[in-house]
């Protein structure tokens, strides 16, 4: 009987350590990603304003038509950040659209023809130049991948004074930046 025991005592381990293997064994673990598409506009500087009644030069000489005057705030180029992010897209086609609210005559007292922008390199030197904004989109940047994170691009504004303008008290136009996958 003490025979049969140890017999047993060393059967038992071996077949317990050969269904489970001393040597070494392997077993896949799945990884499952899911990266979503995202895109994403922000505009992180104040709202831009002309003050026209504390402006050097305004109203200009009846015969200097068209004048064109910066805004009074912020006071230094560039005068707005846009911040943009497109992710997750691979190859996709993408733009950056901008727009405005409508033709504000008589409301704003400026038409939205004579509001202007182009693209500044964020230091001040202009890499486009001057487009009046439209009620239709306008892509002022796209391109076919992602952007790597958020990137920036820096706009600078005029107002075109063309003698058409109408007395205001304090009236706004409202400028739209959208992003898009195509």
């Amino acid at each position: 009987m003490r025979k049969l025991l140890y017999v047993m005592l060393l059967v038992i381990p071996v077949l317990i350590f050969a269904s489970v293997g001393i040597g070494s064994a392997a077993e896949p673990a799945i990884f499952n990603f899911i990266i979503p598409q995202v895109v994403g506009v922000e505009i992180s500087t104040d709202p831009v304003q002309w003050d026209f009644g504390n402006m050097p030069g305004f109203p200009p000489d009846p015969f200097s038509f068209p004048a064109y005057y910066e805004p009074t705030t912020p006071p230094n180029r560039p005068h707005q950040t846009i911040d943009y992010l497109v992710w997750g897209f691979g190859g996709a086609d993408w733009e950056l659209m901008v727009e405005g609210n409508g033709d504000p005559a008589p409301a704003c007292g400026i038409p939205l023809g004579d509001i202007e922008y182009l693209e500044d390199d964020g230091v001040g030197g202009e890499l486009t130049a001057w487009v009046p904004f439209t009620t239709s989109g306008v892509a002022v940047k796209s391109g076919n991948a992602n952007t790597g994170g958020w990137a920036k691009m820096y706009q600078d504004y005029q107002v075109n004074i063309t003698g058409d303008e109408i007395l205001t008290g304090g009236s706004t136009c409202t400028i739209t930046y959208t992003i898009q996958s195509l």
